[in-house]
């Protein structure tokens, strides 16, 4: 029942509504009147900002090699185009970046279960792995070098330095952030229930992996 005060203006009667007081806190029922906290947007992330961010840098990167490998198509159908093979290192190198993809995996279920050895030695063997994978593209390159394959020599040859450097960029990135992450391990600073840098960077270190393995196949079969 609405209760009313009484106004008089002017010798008329008026009847002013009179709100119900807000009970609690000051907030209402719904907890801010039903609104949201001052200061506070309303609106927010159904994922984590930082998880947000990453998965927005995986699209870009993804639309980058995808126009890459769209430009390789369309160059490689002129007649010019020269035929060579994957370096034989890179082939153990891809199969070193698998198992550290493995390995950081490893290590993310270690630490989410809260076994904090097995989750540091998992990190260390993920950043050893990957190190080999890097030394393996190098030594790639100094084999197309040694066969007389350089940037300028082909079309070909200038495609493929720019798709493996590109990829070895990105890569040596994903380096820097798990030996920073392993740091951190080693200190004691993550454990089960505070972990979010191991996940974003195993995102991030599958993601490398995946995209490495699409352009191994893809310039072997092209």
């Amino acid at each position: 029942m609405n209760m009313e005060t009484i106004v008089k203006e002017k010798g008329k009667r008026t009847s002013v509504p009179i709100l119900p007081p807000i009970s609690g806190d000051g907030r209402g029922k719904g907890g801010w009147g039903g609104g949201m906290p001052p200061g506070r947007s309303h609106y927010s992330l159904p994922i984590h900002p930082a998880k947000f961010g990453l998965w927005l840098f995986i699209a870009a990167s993804v639309m980058l090699f995808a126009a890459f490998t769209s430009a390789y198509i369309v160059r490689s159908s002129a007649g010019d185009w020269l035929q060579f093979g994957m370096p034989s290192v890179m082939w153990y190198g891809t199969g070193a970046l698998i198992l550290s993809s493995v390995a950081v995996h490893f290590a993310l279920k270690s630490i989410k279960a809260g076994k904090i050895d097995l989750f540091k030695k998992a990190m260390l063997l993920t950043v050893a792995l990957g190190g080999v994978f890097i030394a393996g593209q190098f030594l790639g390159w100094a084999q197309l070098r040694a066969s007389g394959l350089y940037l300028d020599t082909n079309a070909s040859s200038a495609f493929f330095y720019m798709l493996t450097v590109t990829h070895i960029v990105h890569l040596i990135g994903g380096i820097i952030a798990l030996s920073l992450v392993t740091t951190k391990g080693l200190l004691g600073r993550y454990n089960e229930n505070n972990c979010l840098g191991v996940e974003l960077c195993a995102t991030y270190w599958h993601f490398l992996d995946v995209l490495w393995v699409y352009l191994f196949i893809f310039i072997i079969i092209t």
